[in-house]
């Protein structure tokens, strides 16, 4: 889940915005710090590398794997976690969901092929979770005394609430949507650690990110409508992608190729367009939608959405 395209860009043009954190090096903390984590993100972290996924799974050393993480979090960093799933999916996520189903079939394909030629597992980053994972992570962590949420749609609104109602030390996930809003503390699933006594992890800051873009944090949900995410499909965005490239100079060079085919490219075009646009407009986003519109030719209820709800978490920076 997230925005299409700007988790990656960040890591490749923001190096700044990633401050390396160390979960367990706070001593003398006595309080025990909450971590709000986003469970299908943290299953693909904690079912070990070493582990086989073609044959259904191995729930033994899975459990293992998922106590270890627990009691790393609980007894050496002094956290408490509250991990959230979500439980299905809205009419307005619904596209982007099919598509993403759509992806999975193809990781399928892939590793039956691989099979097939190869006689072994293929590459780890085809590593598609099966529902007894999700069953059985529950049911462990639910073991270990952790909390556990079941959402009725996607997890993010829902994390986003219980972290500013309870004062969280931070989210744990790997999804985009965090970076463009007021998320207390954006740990990254990513980049986690765990070595022995040792849990280590990236914050993505946002200030930082706003900084190096040049970009008022203000500006970052109505970015990422142009970028497409959950609700704003990328197919519905495609024509409009389409004229911002046309716009991009051709050069020549392995280093742009590259960047057009990591889509760091259409990133970028994206930021610009957002970044000269009227400043009269830039301060008055939902004032000025029919404006953005004749621009981008998408419908309003999407970017209206994105700023309706500033409302319910922060009086200052929209989401």
């Amino acid at each position: 889940m997230g925005v299409r395209g700007l988790q990656s860009y960040i890591l490749a043009k923001c190096p700044d915005s990633l401050i390396p954190i160390d979960l367990t090096g706070t001593s003398g903390v006595t309080k025990k710090r909450l971590i709000v984590i986003e469970g299908w993100s943290c299953l693909r972290s904690v079912y070990g590398p070493h582990m086989d996924f073609i044959c259904g799974g191995q729930y033994q050393e899975f459990r293992a794997s998922i106590r270890r993480f627990v009691n790393t979090f609980q007894q050496v960093a002094n956290c408490e976690l509250v991990v959230f799933f979500a439980g299905g999916v809205s009419q307005e996520e619904r596209a982007e969901w099919a598509r993403r189903k759509s992806h999975n079939r193809d990781t399928i394909g892939l590793v039956m092929q691989s099979l097939r030629q190869k006689g072994y597992s293929p590459d780890r980053k085809h590593f598609l979770p099966n529902e007894t994972h999700v069953q059985v992570f529950r049911q462990v962590l639910l073991s270990c005394h952790v909390k556990v949420v079941s959402t009725p749609h996607s997890t993010g609104r829902a994390m986003l609430d219980y972290a500013h109602k309870n004062e969280a030390y931070g989210i744990l996930a790997n999804d985009s949507d965090f970076i463009m809003v007021n998320a207390p503390r954006y740990f990254s699933l990513h980049h986690l650690r765990i070595s022995g006594n040792t849990i280590s992890t990236m914050m993505i800051d946002r200030d930082k990110i706003a900084e190096s873009l040049d970009l008022p944090l203000t500006l970052f949900p109505l970015l990422s409508c142009l970028l497409g995410n959950d609700i704003v499909s990328f197919e519905l965005l495609e024509p409009f992608h389409s004229r911002l490239l046309a716009l991009v100079d051709e050069e020549d060079g392995e280093g742009k190729k590259r960047e057009v085919s990591d889509g760091l490219q259409l990133v970028g075009a994206v930021i610009t367009f957002v970044r000269e646009l009227e400043p009269e407009v830039q301060t008055d986003i939902t004032g000025n939608i029919s404006g953005i519109l004749e621009k981008v030719n998408i419908f309003r209820k999407f970017i209206d959405a994105a700023y309706a709800s500033v409302k319910d978490v922060s009086p200052t920076i929209p989401f």
